[in-house]
């Protein structure tokens, strides 16, 4: 059998005939109450157990507290007490509660009117949906920065690459000038041998700019014959 704090919270949840077993998480939206009252009550009722009796104080599992329905309740509304619907009653008035408390004690504060309650819950719901639209917007403008961030990487890399490319094509025409004017040279250094009787050598491997081949070409015993 559920404690009166479940079937208080059952009662005002739904129908008895859809009613279902009443949960904690329930409280987690007024929205699953009959009204927002019967909500702020279960909610005042539970913090303030767990602040006189510990954060271990579980309001499903205890009987109902009248004193501690009376301190979350602020008063007897319509003379009754705020939890249970007139089936429980606290011999001790407000005022008395208040002078047998400590220092230590939870404050008694009043019960909110239901229209206080409702326009708070409707200023919560403005300022979740607000909430909701700042990091919404939040979220599109780091989409926005990151996408602005991968163009300009993607450009600069296309600019490199454009780079490297033009770097290439002016490598090798200043390849294909050196070894048009090597071989002009050689053309020029044929024609002197043939008109002096001389037998020219083997055309020379011809050096590439850049590469080792160039390098080894130039120390080539064979490249060193001279015109007469």
């Amino acid at each position: 059998m559920p404690h009166l704090y479940d079937l208080y919270g059952m009662s005002h949840t739904a129908s008895y005939k859809k009613a279902k077993a009443f949960s904690e998480s329930d409280l987690d939206d007024p929205n699953n109450f009959t009204n927002i009252s019967c909500h702020h009550k279960l909610v005042a009722y539970r913090d303030a157990g767990k602040a006189t009796k510990g954060d271990d104080f579980n309001p499903s599992q205890e009987p109902l507290d009248p004193e501690l329905v009376m301190i979350s309740g602020g008063r007897r509304p319509h003379g009754s007490i705020a939890i249970g619907d007139g089936i429980i009653r606290c011999p001790l008035t407000l005022p008395e509660i208040k002078a047998r408390q400590s220092s230590s004690c939870v404050e008694i504060t009043r019960h909110p009117r239901p229209v206080d309650l409702a326009i708070e819950a409707a200023l919560q719901k403005e300022r979740l949906v607000n909430q909701a639209a700042l990091e919404k917007e939040r979220l599109a403008n780091q989409a926005a920065l990151e996408k602005e961030r991968l163009a300009s990487q993607a450009s600069l890399q296309a600019a490199l690459d454009e780079r490297d490319q033009t770097t290439t094509r002016l490598i090798e025409e200043e390849r294909s000038r050196n070894e048009a004017g090597q071989r002009a040279l050689y053309e020029l250094f044929v024609g002197l041998c043939e008109k002096s009787g001389q037998v020219p050598p083997p055309m020379p491997v011809f050096s590439s700019i850049g590469t080792n081949n160039s390098r080894a070409a130039s120390h080539d015993p064979s490249r060193g014959v001279s015109p007469p």
